[in-house]
């Protein structure tokens, strides 16, 4: 049976064979509905006679705007789900249910302080470990008890640490993906090192390296049947044709101009110059030309013009130079992969950001379409017991 769970866009879904349900963030959902109801509640101020006098009319209509995404999805059981998610500063943890719009969803965590992301359940134990981000910069790994929302940070320094996996073989074991932060003379932030991936031991606290290079990065580590298995990305993508660039430098002007008159326009009479088609954007809460995923930034509408040209129909927004791969070996299981996870049964789920595929001894099957798919998960449990809650 193929089951797991993946997020699309703000959406928890849980496919199972084919049957997928789909279910909003609850909290995300109350976090918009109460955010405009404040400003509704306000918008008085800025119209009317009383404003007009004031001269504190505001022109056209000023709309909060909500970055907002569900980062991280970790299967429970048949119909529960644990997810984790971000919207304009707030962060938390909740556990839903897919298959019932009508039940409340539980509070894990939330804060303010830290952004929660990415990471691994160990569904019979109860016990996950996800980033957690203490600022712009740095990172580091925690190990939740989700039955009473504590946690432990296991790693710090001046890193960024992120995608943890607990091992199958022994619960006491991490996996996680690092960067260094690089700083210049005065403490300021130039750069991050090369992604490498570590490997923890929460019984001695010890970490090791168990994989890196000079020219990939390591991401998304995940240990299945004596293999690990990561996402690998250049460190320095192909260059852009120089002449190309200078070519098209007339045309963008023109266009940063008309894109600028349309703005105005729309601002002021709520119409935009163009119309009629259809609006690739409409929908969308998230930038069309730029994503940071796992730490690295692509631009979304390039990437996917680009994939486009190539024979494969089922294409995404994720470069080809991303791969799915066997670290020892280095064999490629899939291109262009923004995430993956691992079935009990050794299937490979992958998504491109635009389709979800099962991959197993050396065969590809697309199963579902989706808008934009950038975590999944598959259910663990891990051997052994954790030293760290005693589970």
């Amino acid at each position: 049976m193929i089951k797991f769970s993946y997020a699309d866009g703000t959406e928890i879904c849980d496919y199972a064979d084919g049957n997928i349900t789909k279910r909003q963030s609850k909290f995300i959902e109350n976090y918009k509905n109460n955010a405009l109801n404040a400003e509704r509640a306000k918008s008085w101020k800025h119209s009317g006679e009383g404003a007009m006098f004031r001269g504190d009319v505001r022109p056209g209509e000023e709309r909060e705007v909500f970055r907002a995404s569900v980062n991280g999805v970790y299967p429970l059981n048949d119909c529960e789900t644990v997810y984790s998610f971000s919207i304009n500063g707030t962060s938390g943890i909740y556990k839903t249910d897919t298959g019932n719009e009508k039940s409340p969803e539980v509070h894990i965590i939330s804060s303010v302080d830290g952004e929660f992301s990415g990471g691994c359940l160990d569904a019979d134990k109860g016990i996950l470990v996800c980033s957690v981000a203490r600022n712009d910069i740095n990172a580091d790994i925690a190990v939740f008890d989700t039955a009473t929302g504590d946690y432990k940070t296991v790693t710090d320094g001046d890193t960024f640490d992120y995608d943890p996996f607990i091992s199958p073989d022994n619960a006491n074991i991490i996996y996680f993906a690092s960067r260094g932060a690089g700083r210049d003379a005065n403490g300021n932030f130039v750069k991050y090192s090369n992604a490498s991936i570590c490997k923890m031991d929460l019984s001695a606290l010890t970490v090791e390296e168990a994989a890196s290079s000079e020219k990939l990065n390591y991401i998304k580590p995940v240990f299945f049947d004596g293999k690990l298995y990561a996402i690998t990305t250049p460190v320095k993508e192909k260059k852009t044709n120089p002449v190309l660039e200078i070519l098209l430098i007339p045309f963008r002007i023109v266009q940063a101009i008309a894109n600028f008159i349309n703005a105005f326009v729309t601002m002021f009479t709520g119409k935009s110059l163009a119309s009629g088609g259809s609006n690739p954007a409409k929908g969308r809460e998230f930038d069309s030309r730029k994503e940071y995923i796992k730490g690295n930034l692509i631009n979304y509408e390039t990437e996917l013009k680009n994939n486009a040209r190539k024979k494969d129909k089922d294409y995404g927004f994720i470069p080809s130079s991303w791969k799915l791969v066997e670290v020892e070996s280095g064999s490629v299981i899939k291109s262009g992969v923004a995430d993956y996870d691992i079935l009990e049964d050794g299937t490979f789920i992958v998504t491109n950001g635009r389709r979800i595929f099962a991959v197993k001894d050396g065969k590809t099957q697309k199963l579902c379409n989706t808008e934009k798919c950038l975590v999944l998960g598959c259910r663990h449990s891990s051997r052994g017991k954790s030293d760290l809650f005693g589970f």
